[in-house]
């Protein structure tokens, strides 16, 4: 989010700035006295030089995405209260490529990040409220829905019968991308805490695995 948030606010605040120029400036032409070779897919900075209507010369840097040499004419937009900002009227549209990608890199920061604090609200309240079980471990598996590389991540299997509907439920782990079998120590039983009306609503009580960014969602 952070990361989406940076890139947001520079593409915005570079269309801003350009909108303002454009909308309020003096289109005028100039002359290309210095332009950097534009980066692959990017912006050259361009410095051009052009007379106001006093006969004052000015000389100003902007970004464009145009294919320019010294000597070359080209048409501007510069600020009147303030000349030496310039705008060359065309990276609006690349600019918002940048809004486009930073609010949806934003917004699914937000979602995960929702989505992880929703879990452990639920997770808390499951711990706090719900009834605790001991099922019995099954095994460790790999996940075949997700790859990492040329492997498939670890989950613990568990199971548990309900001794008043004699019902078998099954109950997996969040996926690890190491193996929790060294970290089970012998355990035959793995505390579960459940929703009595709804047992599809657990959580899984493996504090015995080591902490840090171990998992997969």
């Amino acid at each position: 989010m952070f990361a989406a948030g940076i890139i947001l606010f520079f593409a915005l605040g570079s269309i801003i700035k350009s909108v303002k120029v454009i909308k309020h400036g003096v289109y005028t032409e100039s002359s290309v006295t210095h332009a950097s070779i534009p980066s692959k897919g990017g912006f050259s900075n361009v410095t051009v030089s052009f007379n106001l209507p006093d006969g004052r010369e000015v000389s100003a840097t902007a970004s464009t995405r145009q294919w320019l040499h010294s000597g070359n004419k080209v048409k501007i937009y510069y600020d009147p209260s303030f000349p030496e900002k310039i705008d060359f009227g065309d990276t609006i549209s690349y600019n918002m490529r940048g809004v486009v990608l930073g609010g949806l890199l934003f917004i699914l920061g937000l979602f995960l990040f929702l989505r992880f604090y929703l879990k452990e609200k639920a997770n808390k309240k499951l711990i706090k409220s719900g009834r605790r079980i001991a099922a019995d471990f099954v095994s460790v598996e790999r996940n075949e829905k997700y790859r990492m590389g040329d492997k498939n991540p670890w989950r613990i299997k568990c199971k548990w019968t309900d001794s008043y509907s004699n019902k078998e439920y099954f109950f997996l782990s969040k996926d690890y991308t190491i193996d929790p079998a060294p970290f089970l120590a012998g355990r035959s039983r793995i505390d579960v805490y459940l929703d009595p009306a709804n047992p599809a609503k657990y959580y899984m009580d493996l504090a015995f695995m080591p902490k840090g960014n171990n998992t997969i969602g």
